[in-house]
């Protein structure tokens, strides 16, 4: 959950709660037993258990939305990788409400260390070829990186706007990608350890508000770029998923600084939302300068 208040904690409890008591398949959640998971920057999320069973429950910031998130979207994807195996089953998702409830699935959350071992390198590239192996669905949302981007550079505009050199740099990468992409395959775009749920014989993929139709090169970015990696995890990652056409060395090192760059923007932008986390700023400064330090 994210980080807040014994007050603020106890008012999202009651929101919470009453959001499930609102529709007869999450009712009896209503008046379970919630422990509150950690980890969460922005979302807060509990677990719920009842009548034998352990649930996945998230409540998301109201203004979720300003920061690229489409709920209504994220519902229908949620559905399709659900049933492909890749996420765990949707009880209850309900944008207009701000609830997610999914089955709590066995199993633990990677730690970085572990995420970063050759043979789980080599489980996480496996699932992903599946991922990007799945028909695509009519009408799902496509992720953009060079959409999102302009939409969080426009969030930043007031008081911490992006400098024209940042900015002229993503601009150039980013249309280099865009030139070399081919088609469309379903993304996660958020491979974070904490979203990497290792059941022993499979890995489920959770927290999917970022996913949708787009470059594949982004997943593998996405995995790289939030645990640091270096030559060696990249081309770990590049072997064990098949290195060809638009996956290879030199587009996933630039979708790398692409991904740097949209979750840079999306960190300066969450403090300018109320949040005075200082992960944030932490964050934001150190990949900030691993965008300048790619741009010497």
């Amino acid at each position: 959950m994210a980080a807040v208040g014994r007050a603020a904690a106890a008012d999202l409890e009651r929101a919470v709660r009453a959001a499930l008591g609102t529709d007869s398949c999450t009712r009896a959640l209503a008046a379970a037993t919630l422990t509150v998971q950690p980890g969460g920057l922005s979302n807060h999320a509990w677990i719920a258990a009842a009548a034998g069973e352990r649930f996945f429950v998230r409540l998301s910031p109201p203004d979720a939305e300003r920061f690229g998130v489409d709920r209504d979207a994220e519902c229908g994807l949620l559905h399709i990788v659900a049933n492909a195996g890749f996420a765990p089953d949707v009880i209850r998702c309900d944008p207009a409400r701000r609830l997610l409830v999914t089955r709590l699935v066995p199993g633990h959350s990677w730690q970085r260390d572990e995420a970063i071992a050759p043979h789980n390198i080599a489980r996480l590239a496996q699932s992903l070829r599946g991922l990007h192996s799945l028909p695509m669905q009519p009408g799902m949302r496509t992720v953009d990186f060079a959409v999102q981007a302009a939409h969080l550079e426009a969030q930043c505009a007031g008081a911490s706007p992006v400098d024209n050199e940042l900015r002229g740099a993503a601009m150039e990468v980013l249309a280099a990608l865009g030139r070399g992409a081919g088609p469309e395959t379903l993304c996660h775009n958020d491979l974070h350890h904490l979203n990497l749920i290792d059941a022993g014989d499979r890995l489920w993929l959770v927290d999917w508000e970022y996913g949708g139709a787009g470059d594949p090169v982004f997943d593998l970015a996405s995995f790289l770029c939030q645990h640091d990696c270096g030559p060696r995890e990249q081309s770990t990652l590049l072997e064990a998923y098949g290195k060809g056409g638009r996956i290879n060395d030199e587009r996933v090192t630039a979708a790398r600084w692409a991904f740097d760059y949209v979750q840079w923007l999306w960190y300066r932008a969450w403090p300018d939302s109320g949040s005075a986390d200082p992960v944030y700023t932490r964050r934001a400064a150190a990949i900030e300068q691993r965008l300048r330090r790619r741009t010497r």
